[in-house]
């Protein structure tokens, strides 16, 4: 396994992961040191990358850098260094078979050069021409002003890497998120839009969320703030995306008054003490034990990775989806049709969520019972795909010459 060292794209395969070693089928995965602990706690062996090649804060830096772009060129541009390494380590010792994360180039290419049959790992949807229409012009016009100047970029390391390894290798278009022999979603095949890039291959399996290969310890204070009597409304972007020090205060100001215990989780990137002083309702933390916190959580409010919103539908958590980029919005409108959330998509076009809207699709959240029992409803969807045995069983078919 070729991983994406990000916690959104690590912490989705965990569960599919476990069950294969439970099938006795050997899985060595490769990612950074940061993820060692969980991948070794699902029984597969860990290997690092090189040190300097690619880590989750370069990923981090690269998305809060502003251009869409930016990410694609840290990717191709650690391919240059990763895929000799990943080739090196097949040869020594050649698998039945390459699973890659859907972004992961280097995993896709190595498996072509030595001719291994492929699985890739989707951990979101295929989007198409449909969901880009539902963009507004001013969006449009944002998307378009901070992706431009990163195409030379691009073009520059795609070319490098063809030049040092070839184009019969290199993955076919669309280039992101790669698709395998077999693909394998887990996700639930709603979240799915019709597109015709998804064919038999592909595989909707639901979340594998695995709560052991997570950390799930609570600190006294934590604990406390989340065992008192009114309910928790759980404030993240995630972990890849940096809220600004603006939309914190905001959340201080608008849910102050609420009957509720507010938990922020504002990422590392954030100091808490440029906030201020929270509110005597709110609790600040550069991150949480997410599973653990959605367990006795009333409002998720996120920014829509698909980590995140599947996380808080498990726990059947009316959502309040602030997207940071198109995915979010797409997953995030999948939800609010359903009637399981809210979107609030102002930072699409670059501006800030208005204080008032957000005050009022929180306190909506708490309040309507048709919000919490359409959350209810989708989290009984979640597990209609047959979840990590079905995964596992594809690969299964996938290596004896049954799919």
């Amino acid at each position: 396994m070729a991983g994406m060292p990000a916690a959104g794209h690590v912490n989705p395969t965990m569960g599919l992961v476990r069950e294969l070693v439970r099938q006795h089928i050997d899985v060595t995965y490769y990612a950074t040191d940061e993820f060692r602990d969980p991948i070794e706690r699902t029984g597969a062996a860990f290997r690092p990358y090189p040190a300097g090649t690619l880590s989750a804060n370069d990923i981090a830096e690269a998305t809060r850098s502003g251009s869409p772009l930016r990410v694609v060129t840290r990717i191709l541009t650690a391919t240059e260094s990763l895929l000799p390494f990943l080739l090196a380590e097949l040869r020594t010792e050649r698998p039945a078979a390459v699973a890659f994360d859907s972004n992961a180039v280097w995993g896709r290419m190595a498996a072509a050069s030595l001719d291994l049959p492929t699985i890739s790992l989707m951990t979101t949807m295929m989007a198409g021409g449909g969901e880009l229409r539902s963009l507004t012009t001013r969006e449009w016009v944002h998307f378009l002003r901070t992706a431009v100047p990163g195409v030379p970029e691009v073009r520059a390391a795609r070319r490098r890497v063809l030049r040092r390894f070839g184009k019969e290798i290199f993955p076919p278009r669309p280039i992101f998120p790669m698709r395998g022999d077999v693909t394998i979603f887990p996700i639930p095949r709603w979240l799915q839009a019709a597109n015709p890039l998804v064919d038999q291959r592909c595989h909707f399996i639901g979340p594998t969320i695995d709560p052991d290969a997570r950390d799930r310890d609570l600190d006294a204070e934590l604990a406390a703030h989340l065992d008192g009597a009114d309910p928790i409304v759980l404030v993240s972007l995630g972990t890849l995306h940096a809220g600004s020090d603006d939309f914190f205060r905001t959340c201080f100001e608008v849910l102050a008054d609420l009957p509720a215990r507010v938990l922020l989780a504002v990422g590392s990137h954030t100091d808490p003490a440029r906030l201020g002083r929270p509110p005597v309702n709110t609790l600040v933390r550069a991150s949480v034990p997410q599973l653990e916190v959605l367990r006795r959580t009333a409002v998720f409010v996120t920014h829509g990775g698909m980590n995140s919103v599947l996380e808080g539908l498990a726990h059947a958590v009316p959502l309040v989806v602030i997207p940071q980029q198109f995915e979010q919005l797409v997953i995030g409108q999948a939800v609010a049709d359903r009637g399981a959330g809210v979107v609030l998509r102002h930072n699409l076009s670059n501006r800030p969520v208005p204080p008032a809207e957000l005050r009022t699709a929180v306190e909506l959240a708490l309040t309507d019972s048709a919000q919490r029992t359409s959350a209810k409803v989708l989290a009984e969807t979640l597990c209609e795909g047959g979840g990590a045995p079905a995964g596992a069983e594809v690969i299964r078919n996938l290596l004896t010459g049954n799919s």
